[in-house]
């Protein structure tokens, strides 16, 4: 145990050495807000200034959601039965960064002056302190990623060991899917998707167990409360558990234990009931979370949406998980001799129709398509420890194992949010000359989605703009001697993508103080913040995290058996 835990804390630190210095996408900081509401109120409404809102966060929320909805349009949230604004990110989410607003909220009562100085620092008018105010409160938020993804890791390992993995087998797999895949940035994006992918590798876990025989009641009671925290935490996840009890359904006929499925829906059905009655309390209807319908979302052409999840130069699975290229061919040829293979491609596939359907396949703010990422988690923690390609394909294996490496060393050298921004103004640029130009139409123009055409066009790709934007944000391009924002095209969009802009505002500098001069890491963040070597910072945190790692990897947990 100690080993366990030594080996957890050793992760977690080292996955906070890429974390944010805050939260850096608008659905967590809403969702945040929310959840400092809960603390102090008891009630995760909130409240416009003229209902006593008590913070800036809290009333441009609430007045931006009740803007929305006079419009007919339900955006970020929906007014509750008692007047007061629900933002409608999952509440699980929510409540999970309960306490650390209240590690925040006690941390700037002791040190009140860092709040101020970085109001002073970027300005009370800014998007900085619009979006990142209670700032204590979203730096220890900002630390979740980094706990649930350290936890991922080690289920994924127990994952492998309970398909019949050998120690060192299993150990390559979770290296493999944890540092080489899409799984990576859910540990340090402050999305639902990483805590949600957790408890659904909780839920794994206990099915894998039962699928072999060896699940006790408690292993089945916890697997079934994990799988009702990833449907509070993530609700499409909704669509997948169901498919993990029929998993343990058909284990327990072919053993005549019966009981199994019933301690797996006795540790889900709190989970249900939680979410019945708080939708009932906010709304007056159990089947409400706040969501717009179904069909206002997933009305787009499916094979379309596939189409740009698989191969779309931005975001496109098969570019930012390599290991599909070997992993899939190997595990349709080989399908009879994995076991849950089903279950995998289950996951898989259901992932790529569901979401391929929809208009906002890009899935916003977030590095890959996190949408997809469970699917994807689930196949490869299935399949890999099974195949063990690192033994069939050594070559082929370690060439995508590196490519998957660098592609994701790419996604944390830049920011989503800035890069995201300078990739929506250039697509504006070009699409406004081919209107000027004629070759669009009115209608093209008006109805122009930047994050379709950046999240698909290789010339918009992160996987070459964000090694230019690291370049000139840490070459101080981004950002003149004053600290404000260094705007003109030849500055931002011209060296990323080859684009000039039309107009000024397609050539902005990144508009957040946090996505200039590498400030979307947390060490670069407060040492700016604080006036301290930002090194100094850091290298502690990666020194102590090597070293619980390699006691927690010593030789007892690699020996064969």
């Amino acid at each position: 145990m100690k080993r366990l835990v030594a080996a957890w804390l050793g992760l977690a630190l080292l996955l906070f050495s890429l974390a944010s210095p805050n939260i850096d996408n608008t659905d967590a900081t809403v969702t945040m807000h929310a959840a400092r509401a809960l603390w102090l109120r008891g009630d995760s409404g909130l409240r416009t200034r003229e209902q006593g809102g008590e913070w800036p966060g809290e009333w441009f929320t609430a007045a931006f959601i009740r803007l929305k909805a006079s419009q007919g349009v339900r955006y970020y949230g929906k007014v509750g039965a008692n007047d007061l604004v629900y933002v409608w990110f999952p509440m699980g989410h929510l409540w999970l960064m309960v306490p650390a607003v209240a590690v925040g909220e006690a941390l700037d009562a002791a040190f009140p002056g860092v709040e101020a100085r970085f109001r002073e620092r970027v300005g009370p008018g800014s998007l900085s302190y619009r979006d990142g105010h209670r700032l204590f409160a979203q730096a220890v938020t900002a630390l979740l990623p980094a706990l649930f993804g350290a936890t991922s890791i080690l289920l994924l390992f127990f994952v492998a060991r309970a398909l019949g993995a050998l120690p060192r087998d299993a150990l390559v797999s979770t290296a493999a899917i944890a540092c080489a895949t899409q799984f990576f940035p859910l540990t340090r994006e402050n999305l639902s998707d990483g805590p949600g992918l957790c408890f659904l590798l909780g839920a794994l876990l206990a099915t894998v167990r039962a699928w072999s025989g060896s699940a006790s009641r408690m292993c089945l009671l916890a697997g079934g409360a994990a799988a009702g925290c990833a449907v509070l935490t993530r609700y499409a996840h909704g669509t997948l558990v169901p498919f993990l009890g029929l998993a343990i359904a058909i284990a327990a006929l072919r053993r005549r234990r019966f009981t199994d499925v019933l301690w797996f829906l006795l540790g889900g059905l709190p989970c249900l009931g939680v979410l019945l009655l708080v939708n009932w309390l906010r709304y007056g209807d159990v089947t409400e979370t706040g969501y717009p319908k179904a069909d206002s979302w997933f009305n787009y052409p499916v094979w379309f949406g596939v189409t740009k999840i698989l191969i779309g130069a931005g975001k496109g699975i098969l570019w930012f998980t390599p290991l599909l290229w070997l992993a899939v061919p190997l595990a349709i040829a080989r399908r009879h001799s994995v076991r849950l293979g089903w279950l995998g491609w289950l996951a898989f596939t259901l992932s790529l129709l569901m979401f391929g359907a929809t208009n906002g396949w890009q899935a916003g703010q977030c590095w890959g398509i996190r949408y997809v990422t469970p699917g994807i988690v689930l196949l490869l923690a299935i399949a890999l420890p099974q195949l063990c390609p690192w033994r069939s394909h050594p070559r082929t294996f370690a060439a995508l194992l590196l490519v998957g490496l660098l592609v994701n060393l790419t996604g944390a050298i830049a920011p989503t949010r800035g890069e995201n921004q300078l990739a929506g103004q250039a697509v504006q640029a070009m699409y406004q000359r081919e209107y000027d130009a004629g070759t669009i139409s009115q209608e093209d123009w008006d109805n122009l989605d930047a994050a379709d055409h950046f999240s698909f066009l290789p010339r918009f790709s992160p996987l070459h703009a964000n090694w230019t934007y690291a370049a000139r944000s840490l070459g101080g391009d981004f950002e003149d001697e004053q600290g404000r924002p260094r705007n003109g095209s030849n500055n931002t969009i011209e060296p990323l993508f080859g684009i000039t802009a039309v107009t000024p505002g397609q050539g902005l500098a990144p508009g957040y103080w946090e996505d200039r001069c590498g400030r979307h890491v947390w060490w670069v963040f407060w040492g700016d913040l604080l006036g301290v070597s930002p090194y100094l910072l850091v290298l502690p945190v990666v020194a102590a995290g090597a070293l619980l790692l390699a006691a927690g990897l010593r030789r007892p947990i690699l020996r064969q058996p």
